[in-house]
């Protein structure tokens, strides 16, 4: 019997190649509360709000998972919350044909642009986000 296909992690991809890109900002699907927040900034959480896949075998270019990822961007005020924001859409353009061990970034999408999250208020955080898109495809078997 054939071993079962698994796509890679879309987020766990876009959270590797984003963090590499961009040192110095705290990039993660789970984010510190209060203080520990404050602390951590710039911060940018990633969530994987949907998406769909396409699986015709393992090395198929075909096989891709095309998640749609929510980003928050986190800083101490909205204008740095808005140049974080501006800065991950601009390493996102830079993506495609990236990889990691999980997999290779076929290609982006851009669905919103940045826009005004507000936080709760007092909190001295201020939040901007939007949601983006990617291909990923599993690494190519070893020939």
């Amino acid at each position: 019997m054939a071993a079962p296909l698994v796509l890679p992690d879309g987020k766990k991809v876009a959270i590797d190649l984003l963090s590499a890109a961009m040192p110095g900002v705290h990039v993660t699907s789970k984010l510190s509360e209060g203080k520990a927040l404050n602390a951590a900034l710039p911060a940018v959480r990633v969530l994987r709000i949907g998406g769909t896949s396409t699986m015709r075998g393992w090395s198929d270019p075909a096989t891709t998972d095309r998640p749609r990822l929510s980003f928050d961007c986190y800083a101490a005020d909205e204008g740095a919350a808005m140049r974080l924001a501006q800065q991950v859409c601009a390493e996102w353009e830079l993506l495609p044909g990236r990889t990691t061990p999980d997999g290779i970034v076929a290609g982006i999408s851009q669905e919103t642009g940045p826009q005004d999250r507000p936080e709760e208020p007092n909190t001295g955080v201020a939040r901007v986000g939007m949601i983006l898109g990617m291909s990923v495809r599993p690494p190519l078997p070893n020939s």
